[in-house]
């Protein structure tokens, strides 16, 4: 399945030891964990426990992390913006035309807070989704009483979005093959209404005919894709995301008395 925006793994069912639901459902407790953290040094705790736990898992990374760098300018803009505009410690000033642009050091701190957060839940959801397949994805869904108008809207974004990013792209550099960056700017203007039109004329005769297609077999007559039954390991997977809520917990009551 080349086509998703999602690490999917390719074909109808994973090999994997937990079942698709306590996976998806796990990582969502994971990432609660992960958004509430406010020390530093436990977040890069539980992003290291993120990634240990992902390697003993067979976790292709490589493709986790080539999606993830796609959010990089997200958090790159928390951490330079947010000095900017949030402290009381000066750390650094510079004159521009309309005055003076300060950067305080709790800004950062912030700043550096949130984008590890961001990070972290990312990489963690990423990983998880490229531990199953697409069916098994929307059975996990399915198994957590999630609407069925919800997943069948869900599948159609996951299939046909990077198909209309790909035609896009291909018509883009045919444009550029006859003159689109040489043209003067009124007719590149035209250029692109041209290209964004044709795209958007496209996808309608697109969806018109998967529209058909998805009638004849049935769609809008129930939801084909049944929940997924769990497995005698999601015991161990849920024993342990309890015991790393005790330590957690434990460790903010010690932070609290002793802090």
């Amino acid at each position: 399945m080349p086509n998703f925006l999602l690490p999917f793994k390719e074909g109808r069912s994973s090999d994997s030891r937990f079942s698709p639901t306590s996976i998806f459902a796990s990582s969502i407790i994971m990432g609660i964990f992960l958004s509430i953290q406010t020390q530093l040094m436990t977040l890069l705790g539980l992003i290291g426990l993120v990634l240990f736990f992902g390697t003993l898992a067979r976790t292709r990374w490589r493709v986790v992390f080539s999606l993830a760098a796609r959010f990089e300018i997200v958090i790159l803009f928390w951490v330079l913006l947010l000095p900017f505009f949030y402290g009381s410690t000066v750390i650094l000033s510079i004159s521009v035309p309309w005055g003076q642009l300060i950067a305080y050091q709790e800004g950062l701190e912030f700043g550096i807070l949130i984008g590890f957060r961001i990070f972290g839940l990312i990489t963690m959801f990423l990983a998880a989704l490229s531990h199953m397949s697409l069916a098994e994805f929307i059975g996990a869904l399915r198994t957590l009483k999630i609407p069925t108008f919800i997943l069948g809207s869900l599948m159609i974004m996951l299939r046909y979005i990077p198909l209309f990013v790909e035609e896009r792209q291909r018509m883009q550099e045919a444009q550029q093959l006859r003159g689109f960056e040489k043209g003067e700017r009124l007719g590149r203007i035209r250029s692109l209404g041209f290209l964004v039109g044709s795209i958007i004329d496209r996808a309608m005769d697109r969806s018109i005919s998967v529209y058909e297609s998805m009638t004849l077999r049935g769609f809008g007559h129930g939801m084909f894709i049944v929940g997924v039954k769990p497995k005698r390991n999601d015991l161990l997977l849920f024993l342990s995301l309890f015991i790393l809520t005790l330590i957690l917990f434990n460790q903010q009551i010690l932070g609290v008395l002793f802090g």
